[in-house]
C-alpha cells in the first residue's frame, strides 16, 4: 500500500491519522470489555488447570484481539494509544470496581471449599467452573499422591489450591471468607 500524495512516507510507517487513532480506541475499549468478561466466566478454569486447547484459546484471542486492535494497518502510534488505553482502562476499572464495593459491599469470586476428605464437591467445582480432573491434575501437580491425603482443598481466587493435608489443621481466621465454610469438619480447625 501507498502512502497518499499529502503524507510524509515515513509518518504512513509509523503514524496514524485522527480517524484512525479512534478507531483503535474504539475497538482496544470493546475488546478490552470483552476479554475481562471471558476472564471473569473462565479466567479461574484457565488458570488453575490450564489445557492445551485452553492456552492454544488464550493465546488465539490475543492474537485476534491485537490485530483488531491495530486497524487495518497496525502502526507504532497505533500500538501506543492501544497501550495507553489498556492501562487507562484497567485503572479507572480498578477504581470503579474499588468504590462499586466499599458502596454496594460487592465480593468478587471467593475461595471455594472444593474437597474434604478426599471426596469432591461437585457443585463448587461446577460454580467455578472446573471439571474434576482438571482438580486431580493439580492435586498432582501439588504433590498429592492419594486423595485421602488432602483432608481440605480450597480453589483460591486466582485458581491456585490451598491444601490441608492429613494431620494438618487450619485457623479458623483463614476460613473466614471462603465459601463453603460450613463443610469443614471441626476436627481440621485448629485454635
Amino acid at each position: 500500500m501507498l502512502p497518499p500524495d499529502d503524507m510524509h512516507p515515513l509518518w504512513f510507517q509509523i503514524g496514524v491519522d485522527g480517524w484512525g487513532a479512534l478507531g483503535v480506541f474504539i475497538s482496544t475499549t470493546v475488546l478490552y470489555f470483552v476479554y475481562t468478561l471471558v476472564m471473569q466466566l473462565l479466567g479461574p478454569r484457565l488458570m488453575s488447570a490450564p489445557s492445551v486447547l485452553s492456552f492454544t484459546l488464550v493465546a488465539l484471542f490475543g492474537a485476534i484481539a491485537a490485530r483488531a486492535m491495530l486497524g487495518n494497518s497496525p502502526t507504532l502510534v497505533g500500538a501506543l494509544i492501544a497501550i495507553g488505553t489498556l492501562m487507562v482502562l484497567e485503572s479507572l476499572m480498578g477504581r470503579i470496581h474499588e468504590g462499586a464495593s466499599k458502596v454496594l459491599h460487592l465480593k468478587g469470586p471467593q475461595p471455594t471449599v472444593v474437597m474434604v476428605n478426599g471426596q469432591v464437591i461437585a457443585a463448587h467445582l461446577k460454580r467455578r467452573h472446573l471439571q474434576p480432573e482438571h482438580l486431580m491434575a493439580m492435586l498432582r501437580r501439588a504433590g498429592i499422591h492419594r486423595v485421602e491425603d488432602a483432608e481440605l482443598v480450597i480453589l483460591e481466587n486466582r485458581g491456585s489450591l490451598t491444601i490441608v493435608r492429613a494431620g494438618e489443621k487450619i485457623d479458623a481466621a483463614l476460613l473466614a471468607d471462603v465459601d463453603g465454610r460450613r463443610l469443614v469438619p471441626e476436627a481440621l480447625i485448629g485454635d
